[in-house]
């Protein structure tokens, strides 16, 4: 699933949408008429966390989450589709412009009250990328159910947002913490640890990539402040492999109500055996 660097790059990409007049807004797959935006400009185009927001001069908001199977790809107007047409599931057209979404799952028009009100969007934690991240009040979220696992915990995006199962596993690691560890066995130096670290790595993969359908691994380097190896990666993806630091055998497990995975070294973070 895409995560926080990744939504920002597409935000990003896609500023050259902003205060341009939409020529149309199409939802070829989904329950949504987009014809009350034509005349309308693109007033924002931001990340919040995993979730994509594009803001119109109406008061709409579009709300993409493009989960495991959504793309994103700009293109000039006239220009050939790197996809097939019946993957779009929004098309939003401006002057000298296409912005196409493909199968993504969640995709929605707001109003922008009812965006503040949103379940999934109200609850979101503090943004690692948001240039005014409130380290605090993510700290204090964390602290809201001591028995979870940390593994769990940061990738609860109603305490944090932006962190997805590549970037916990890694930012694990490279701080030797071990993901089924109940937070209320860490300290809050732990945990801001794990903030910081998270946020870090999250910036300097910001516009590492654009916005193409690439493997992870392709673009995403964790191992800054581990010695260099010939993945960019540590642990995610590599189970039943060598450390890089150690030589112990790769593990992962899944953890909390969704299964989600986690990889991790059993030596480098002093997991026990399940």
């Amino acid at each position: 699933m895409p995560e926080g660097d990744t939504l920002k790059n597409i935000a990003t990409t896609l500023s050259p949408l902003v205060g341009r007049r939409v020529t149309a807004l199409e939802f070829p797959r989904a329950h949504a008429d987009g014809a009350a935006q034509q005349g309308a400009v693109v007033g924002a185009v931001e990340s919040k966390g995993k979730n994509l927001l594009v803001a119109f001069s109406t008061g709409a908001v579009l709300h993409v989450h493009l989960k495991m199977t959504g793309v994103v790809h700009l293109y000039a107007t006239g220009e050939r589709w790197r996809r097939g047409r019946s993957g779009a599931v929004v098309v939003l057209r401006v002057p000298g412009f296409e912005a196409v979404v493909f199968k993504a799952p969640v995709v929605r028009l707001l109003s922008r009250a009812a965006a503040r009100r949103d379940g999934a969007l109200g609850s979101l934690g503090p943004d690692l990328l948001d240039p005014a991240f409130d380290e605090a009040e993510a700290l204090r979220r964390l602290r809201l159910d001591p028995a979870r696992p940390l593994g769990v915990a940061v990738m609860d995006q109603t305490a944090v947002a932006g962190i997805g199962n590549v970037y916990k596993s890694e930012v694990l690691f490279n701080l030797a913490l071990d993901p089924f560890r109940p937070l209320a066995e860490l300290s809050d130096e732990v945990l801001l640890a794990v903030l910081r670290h998270a946020r870090e790595l999250l910036q300097k993969n910001t516009l590492r990539t654009a916005l193409q359908a690439t493997p992870v691994d392709a673009y995403r380097l964790t191992r800054t402040t581990r010695r260099a190896s010939r993945s960019p990666l540590s642990v995610y993806g590599r189970v039943n492999e060598a450390c890089f630091d150690c030589g112990a055998t790769i593990g992962m497990r899944r953890q909390g109500e969704q299964r989600r995975s986690t990889y991790f070294c059993p030596r480098c973070q002093g997991v026990a055996p399940s």
